[in-house]
């Protein structure tokens, strides 16, 4: 087994480091075993030999491509989702996991949110997603601000 980050961009977006190991065969192959979401074929990994698997989840590394205030938000909401997703012993618990709905819902809920306005090129000057009118960072910006730095 060899560790690393397997690494993911939406273009214009973000770029996504996924901690990730591959097998090494025998030949000096590096060979991905994990099946992908969305049936990719080939990933790019970049190998890092000081890390190694403990069995404790690492964050991804999230880096925005643009300077826009959805997509800093999209990497809070994100992160926040993580820890908690991870807290105490959940953070050595793979599969399904059990938190309060009422923890959870509210960031799945921004992360669509904010996903669907990326996805739609909408920037953080332009109306909100919700239709109100406003631009995002006068409408959805503060309140989601609330929520992820709770």
């Amino acid at each position: 087994m060899l560790c690393g980050w397997q690494i993911w961009e939406w273009p214009y977006v973000m770029v996504e480091a996924e901690f990730h190991a591959v097998w090494v065969s025998p030949e000096g192959d590096l060979v991905d075993v994990t099946p992908k979401p969305d049936g990719e074929a080939a990933i790019l990994f970049v190998p890092d030999t000081s890390r190694t698997y403990t069995g404790v989840v690492t964050d991804n590394v999230r880096l925005p491509v643009r300077d826009d205030l959805l997509v800093h938000h999209l990497i809070k909401v994100s992160e926040a989702i993580v820890r908690v997703m991870n807290r105490g012993e959940l953070t050595a618990q793979y599969g399904q996991v059990s938190v309060p709905a009422y923890e959870i819902e509210p960031l799945m809920e921004a992360r669509s949110f904010l996903g669907q306005s990326i996805a739609l090129g909408l920037r953080d000057h332009d109306p909100c997603l919700c239709g109100r009118g406003g631009k995002y960072k006068r409408c959805h910006a503060r309140s989601f601000e609330l929520l992820f730095n709770k």
